[in-house]
């Protein structure tokens, strides 16, 4: 699906997003080509809560939460430098 769809198929919602085909552009942008709606929420807890649990079962997926209120998803890559403990 294109987030245009994802919108029109839950209006007003909270969706949990896996990204199918995604690039970066040249502006660090995350562009979605192709996403899968995976749950609907009606708040952002509920929604940030299933991210969590599925991300941790799987940390390799390329998933988001956003409101599909947005007229484009607006996913900015960020470079992390450092050491993590």
């Amino acid at each position: 699906m294109k987030w245009e769809d994802v919108c029109q198929a839950f209006p007003e919602q909270w969706v949990l997003i896996e990204a199918v085909q995604a690039y970066t552009n040249e502006k660090s942008e995350r562009i979605l080509e192709e996403i899968t709606p995976l749950k609907k929420f009606s708040n952002s807890p509920d929604a940030m809560k299933a991210y969590q649990e599925l991300h941790r079962g799987n940390p390799t997926r390329e998933l988001y939460v956003l409101h599909t209120n947005r007229k484009n998803p607006n996913i900015i890559e960020k470079k992390w430098v450092g050491v993590r403990r």
